[in-house]
């Protein structure tokens, strides 16, 4: 590369304001000149963190000396890192919280859209070798983004010898951290010792691991957009959760990646891999970390809210609108005392045994008079045999007095509201508003 310039896509920080985040070091000071030169608007922030004494203080002088000779405003704050911690929490980490939590703040007093950070090629070559050491994916195998959300790292593929070499040919100084000398941290540990042995061994290695990270980050992106793509196509929303229809499972890359953003920071290795292969097997179930329940029917996959709240019983009016809000429109209004045929959404009942009733879901002592029968059956035993999923049960809309089910919407009607010779008869048709409910008996899965 030429000594007298960084080649830069500086693409990102069209028509933007840029906050750099300043340590003093070779690398941030090349990237503030770098940015200038290429006439990016640009301003400075600088946190003098108290870890090194004296040495931190001379840091943010010379910071502050730098930005008034090339007339960048700079943002510093003073913080105590030690006193900051919080429990079980390493220095470096507290450091690094504390540091951009700073850059932030810097990033709204200065009206930036964008913080750029001096990552260079052989911090990529660390972070994706540290990555690997512990077991990451491809989203971890990615390393470092060039633009990440409102970070931006610019100096992504420049080398170390780069920026020095940048630096010197304009005569320009910088500050040395005696810290990053001391193999007392496994990032340390890797820069002075693993990668130049690496190095020697296959020379060009760090650049390797960046091309490698590159090519990661470019699959890993398109797996993720394509896991998102099936998460909002296939979904099916539930008032306590969500189901995904899996007659045919998609690819083990996106199901691996779906749960990948459904857990998080629960997210690990063992889980997605069980969780994958649960989503292939006919039945079974499990409890995520969050207290969410998962289950795998013939029919899907359920992901249900631990403490989901369904809506409150609503009075069924017998002429008009009756709406469980969000959930389902019923319509009603009198009719011949004729069944309704062929429509699992419509019922012509009697009017009197509907008096008093309410549309709401399932509770603890429901029972229906299946039709055609003299006696009771539990409401949850009645279900078990029409064969619905156990959690549906729980989000089907029923037309209730008491605890006796005259109507479970889609799946069939109580004894008791059965039409006979002269009952005065009403027509119910309920309009669903989720789309579970077409999925399981509206007829479309046999279309999918």
């Amino acid at each position: 590369m030429d000594q007298r310039t960084l080649t830069l896509d500086i693409a990102p920080a069209a028509g933007k304001r840029v906050l750099v985040a300043l340590s003093g070091g070779a690398d941030s000071v090349a990237l503030l000149l770098s940015l200038l030169e290429c006439g990016v608007d640009v301003c400075a922030a600088h946190l003098e963190h108290g870890i090194r004494g004296g040495t931190s203080v001379a840091d943010m002088d010379f910071c502050q000396a730098l930005c008034a000779r090339l007339g960048v405003p700079l943002y510093c704050e003073r913080v105590c890192v030690a006193d900051e911690r919080r429990q079980g929490e390493g220095m470096e980490a507290a450091a690094r919280r504390l540091r951009y939590a700073f850059l932030r703040r810097s990033k709204g007093q200065a009206g930036a859209q964008l913080i750029a950070t001096a990552h260079h090629a052989g911090d990529q070559a660390e972070t994706v070798l540290m990555h690997l050491l512990r077991g990451a994916g491809p989203e971890g195998a990615a390393g470092m983004r060039v633009l990440d959300g409102d970070l931006w790292r610019p100096l992504l593929w420049a080398s170390k010898q780069d920026l020095v070499s940048f630096l010197r040919a304009r005569g320009q100084d910088w500050r040395e951290d005696e810290s990053n000398r001391v193999a007392d941290t496994p990032r340390n540990v890797l820069r002075l010792e693993i990668l130049p042995r690496l190095e020697r061994l296959y020379p060009g290695a760090g650049r390797a691991l960046c091309r490698f990270a590159e090519t990661q980050g470019i699959e890993d992106a398109h797996v993720a957009q394509e896991a998102a793509r099936w998460d909002e196509e296939t979904r099916r929303s539930l008032p306590n959760g969500g189901f995904w229809p899996l007659r045919v499972a998609p690819d083990e890359a996106i199901l691996r990646r779906f749960w990948r953003a459904k857990l998080g920071g629960n997210a690990t290795w063992e889980r997605i891999r069980f969780l994958t292969a649960l989503c292939l097997w006919p039945r079974g179930g499990t409890t995520l970390p969050d207290g969410r329940y998962v289950e795998k029917t013939e029919n899907g996959l359920y992901i249900l809210e631990a403490d989901a709240a369904f809506p409150e019983p609503v009075p069924l009016r017998l002429e008009g609108q009756t709406e469980l809000p969000g959930l389902a429109l019923f319509r009603a209004h009198a009719c011949a005392p004729e069944p309704v045929r062929g429509d699992p959404f419509a019922q012509a009942l009697s009017r009197p045994a509907l008096a008093g009733a309410t549309i709401r879901f399932r509770r603890e002592g429901d029972w229906i008079r299946p039709l055609g029968m003299r006696g009771r059956k539990l409401l949850s035993d009645y279900l078990t045999d029409r064969k619905i999923d156990r959690p549906l049960r729980d989000c089907l809309p029923l037309i209730a007095r008491g605890n006796e089910v005259l109507w479970a919407v889609g799946v069939g009607i109580s004894e008791t509201c059965a039409l006979r010779a002269r009952t005065e008869a009403v027509r119910l048709e309920c309009i669903p508003q989720m789309a579970v409910y077409q999925y399981f008996f509206g007829g479309t899965k046999d279309e999918e």
